[in-house]
């Protein structure tokens, strides 16, 4: 594959590559020459409104995540009202750790159809954007200087009974935040200071809990329990279980009938 194409950022974006085969080529934004001399990853971010030209001069077996996040998202995740005003920085060699881990994260799940759900996938987002805004943004100076603890008790314990109630639906962290009237990205952070595992694996505990419960009843087969507890599928179910017990379903079924 080769060829030019022209851009415009109409979104704050994220991009994430990687390399199996070979790419070569160039980008050109506000005046610059960005040249790719095949490299094995690379990320880029482009804020709104920005006009790249690329040219790509040979293109094969490389896989990419595009992310497009609306500032008011990205004010949410880290803890600002909508109200304040900021600015992303163009970046083209971002190289952040953890932006990397959590965009593994989220190209699993899309490429996966999301079998940990929701709660998984919009966390691993909420905290890119809370990275994004540490590392490349006009406010960095204002987020380091915000001192945060746990969850109060009650806090806590609102946002569990929530995530409790509906254990057996693919909530959202938007949806459990709003629950306890906090960001998303407060919440995530505030809660794991609290138990020490973020919201999704919190409620992916619970869920496993309750299949254990519903593994002793034989008249249940395991596709049964798998949507009961808030699996789409019986396979999601499975990787979930055993992450949590380090056995199969029936590995542990069989066990708890001896």
């Amino acid at each position: 594959m080769s060829g030019e194409v022209d851009v415009m950022a109409s979104s704050i974006e994220l991009h994430f590559v990687w390399n199996f085969g070979h790419l070569e080529g160039e980008a050109r934004s506000s005046g610059k020459v960005i040249p790719n001399e095949n490299r094995p990853t690379f990320a880029y971010v482009l804020p709104p409104g920005t006009r790249v030209g690329f040219r790509l001069k040979k293109v094969h077996d490389i896989r990419q995540l595009s992310v497009e996040l609306q500032p008011d998202f990205v004010l949410g995740a880290a803890g600002f009202e909508p109200s304040v005003r900021f600015d992303v920085i163009e970046a083209w060699n971002y190289e952040d750790p953890l932006s990397w881990q959590l965009a593994r994260v989220i190209y699993g799940e899309c490429t996966g159809r999301a079998p940990q759900g929701a709660l998984y996938a919009e966390t691993a987002a909420t905290l890119l954007a809370m990275h994004l805004v540490r590392n490349l943004s006009t406010v960095t100076p204002q987020l380091k200087r915000i001192r945060r603890g746990g969850l109060s008790p009650s806090c806590l314990r609102r946002g569990c009974d929530y995530m409790m109630s509906r254990l057996g639906e693919d909530i959202s962290l938007q949806e459990v935040a709003a629950s306890v009237q906090l960001s998303t990205g407060h919440f995530a952070t505030a809660f794991k200071q609290s138990l020490g595992v973020a919201p999704h694996a919190w409620l992916r505990r619970q869920r496993i809990e309750q299949a254990k419960m519903l593994c002793r009843d034989p008249n249940l087969d395991l596709t049964q329990i798998a949507i009961i507890v808030g699996y789409a599928n019986q396979s999601s179910f499975g990787v979930a279980f055993k992450r949590e017990t380090g056995l199969s379903p029936i590995q542990w079924r069989r066990r708890a009938a001896v």
